[in-house]
């Protein structure tokens, strides 16, 4: 499909069109990076690239703004002195009722039937005021960065600004995640003298709990050799009950 000029797509009307679960054929998207230079130190300086106007900006508006940018830091600042982030992505899919141009097109197009048209590519969404691009570094590179966030903005379909600010530092360095194999690590060697001391040391307080239930066996014996008396004093109640018949014979 030949590019089309960004003021077909640049305005925003009707709703958005992001439900890609319920549509086919959609475009890739161009953007390749979204992170570039050194991830793993924290910069004082912050620059941002600032859209002063509500608009849609095409994939491949924003790839050629990223690699505008990308290109005159590497070259004026270094890869290991910015970190560069593109804080948009293009969910918004556009659509096109395509029509046959040329001589003799009216008689092969269906003009508006079936108008809803087809994905032909993607586009963000963006607000006036919202951040397209961050540029974090030190302060003796602001003007080289200020030049390629400006040469960047002029593939924009808004007109832009560049808002510099300074943040708040820790001093740490965070190191970037690297993919390491899988290391085989071997078993330890237990001697059967270290294997031993264990079973030693198990088998000790066992021993003190047989003898805890012998010496607790006599106790026992003991209260019930004492609990004999009090089942002899059952003869007591019969002698009482002998008595009975005595005072029926005073009667």
């Amino acid at each position: 499909m030949v590019r089309k000029p960004a003021k077909m797509y640049r305005n925003i009307s009707k709703k958005a069109y992001t439900r890609r679960e319920y549509m086919g054929g959609v475009p890739g998207n161009k953007i390749v990076q979204y992170e570039m230079g050194n991830l793993s130190q924290e910069f004082p300086l912050q620059v941002d690239l600032v859209i002063e106007e509500a608009c849609q900006i095409r994939h491949s508006s924003l790839e050629a703004a990223r690699i505008t940018a990308n290109r005159r830091l590497l070259k004026d600042v270094g890869r290991s002195n910015f970190h560069f982030k593109v804080r948009v992505f293009p969910h918004h899919v556009l659509r096109e009722n395509k029509q046959a141009t040329g001589a003799g097109a009216d008689r092969v197009s269906e003009g508006m039937r079936l108008a809803f048209g087809k994905a032909v590519g993607t586009a963000a969404r963006v607000d006036p005021g919202q951040k397209i691009m961050t540029v974090f570094s030190q302060h003796q590179y602001l003007e080289k960065i200020k030049d390629a966030l400006r040469h960047s903005g002029h593939k924009l379909p808004s007109p832009s600004h560049l808002k510099v600010s300074t943040i708040k530092v820790s001093g740490r360095i965070v190191a970037a995640p690297k993919l390491v194999g899988e290391k085989v690590v071997a078993a330890p060697v237990v001697t059967e003298e270290a294997a031993a001391e264990p079973a030693a040391a198990a088998a000790a307080p066992a021993k003190g709990a047989k003898g805890g239930k012998e010496a607790a066996a006599p106790a026992k014996a003991d209260d019930k050799k004492g609990a004999a008396p009090a089942k002899g004093a059952a003869p007591a109640k019969d002698e009482k009950k002998g008595a009975a018949p005595a005072k029926g014979g005073k009667k």
